[in-house]
């Protein structure tokens, strides 16, 4: 029988009930909560950020305008530098490990370093994909992808379609896929016109034929 791969937030667990408290720092964090990888005492300049719960927002920042690059969410992890810029968007805990002692711990326990690597690798696959919507995807195919994507990730189902009860706004899914809020907020009008999406109470939405949203990224570039 093929062995599972290993969990991090169970190993982190393990880890934190062997008393390695003094390697790993655990904080509980408020939405809107700001994180700066410069402000963060990393021995080394690097380490490893775990999220236990909630949902943080990586992104980059140049003459006051926001891109984001990618959400974690509970169970994901990020390498940690000096440049790294974070968000809470959903109040959360996470768990701070410099490199130096995440090398010492993964000595003592492999399996840290096993769980972790695929974590990282889905983070760099999360920023391969952003590139290439950025460079050959318009806005709307961008935009209709992030929908999809809250809508598997956030959505339930409801009477008329999928219900995403807290929808990001126009100005979170710009910074998301890289345009204006104009932008998006005139594509989200259009898929309001055809049906497709509607608005159901403040920062509500409903997806009325999701397959057919998906179709759209096919026919749309």
């Amino acid at each position: 029988m093929m062995k599972s791969e290993p969990h991090l937030g169970q190993i982190v667990d393990r880890l934190l009930k062997q008393g390695a408290t003094r390697h790993l720092t655990t904080r509980s964090l408020p939405a809107g909560h700001l994180i700066y990888g410069s402000d963060e005492d990393l021995d080394g300049g690097s380490g490893l950020l775990f999220v236990r719960s909630g949902r943080v927002r990586c992104f980059v920042s140049f003459e006051g305008k926001e891109m984001t690059l990618f959400m974690l969410e509970a169970g994901d992890a990020i390498s940690l530098n000096t440049g790294s810029m974070l968000e809470i968007k959903k109040d959360a805990e996470i768990v701070l490990l410099a490199m130096p002692a995440f090398r010492q711990l993964a000595l003592l326990d492999p399996e840290l370093a096993l769980a972790a690597v695929p974590l990282l690798d889905r983070v760099l696959q999360k920023s391969i994909r952003i590139i290439e919507d950025m460079a050959f995807h318009g806005v709307k195919h961008r935009l209709i992808r992030a929908l999809c994507d809250t809508a598997d990730r956030d959505g339930r189902r409801g009477e008329h379609g999928i219900v995403i009860d807290t929808m990001p706004n126009a100005e979170d899914f710009a910074m998301q896929i890289g345009a204006t809020r104009q932008s998006v907020s005139t594509i989200l009008a259009e898929l309001v016109r055809c049906g497709i999406v509607h608005r159901f109470g403040a920062g509500s939405m409903v997806i009325s034929d999701l397959g057919r949203l998906k179709q759209e990224l096919v026919s749309v570039r």
